[in-house]
């Protein structure tokens, strides 16, 4: 084990800016779970691949989409939600949604992610150039299957 003793202000001070440099670095690299990332940059890259710039992360989305995801995963109902509720102040100018779910697979989020890709109104979210932001949500009901809201914004 390795103790480190601020003995003197600067040592502390430099201690202190350390902490402080690593805090914002992962506040910067956003609080989307990794079920979540996955989605995030299993899109990206699709969308490169088409030759669409890729989606930021948005706090205000993710948080949207994991409310809407769990809310289907506890009502066992796929739907959509009122989109433009629960945004608060974000502005934004066009959105979008795309809601799944499937029971357990070998690889259930790609199994999720490539029933998006092969629907034609869901590649359309997931390719549309005009989002530039995305949340995604992530939830398992009480009998295994994995719900699954993105929620895409123009911003």
């Amino acid at each position: 084990m390795t103790t480190i003793t601020a003995s003197s202000p600067a040592k502390r001070r430099s201690i202190l800016t350390i902490l402080a440099i690593v805090v914002l670095a992962l506040a910067a690299a956003g609080c989307m779970p990794k079920d979540s990332r996955t989605f995030l940059d299993r899109t990206n890259s699709l969308r490169k691949s088409v030759g669409v710039h890729s989606l930021a992360e948005n706090d205000t989305l993710t948080k949207k989409a994991e409310a809407w995801a769990q809310h289907m995963a506890s009502t066992g109902k796929l739907e959509h939600s009122d989109l433009a509720a629960g945004l608060g102040s974000l502005n934004w100018r066009m959105l979008g949604e795309n809601v799944g779910y499937s029971s357990p697979t070998s690889n259930t989020l790609l199994t999720i992610h490539n029933l998006f890709v092969a629907s034609a109104p869901h590649k359309a979210n997931l390719v549309n150039s005009r989002f530039t932001h995305m949340g995604v949500g992530v939830a398992t009901d009480s009998r295994g299957r994995v719900w699954v809201a993105e929620v895409f914004a123009q911003l």
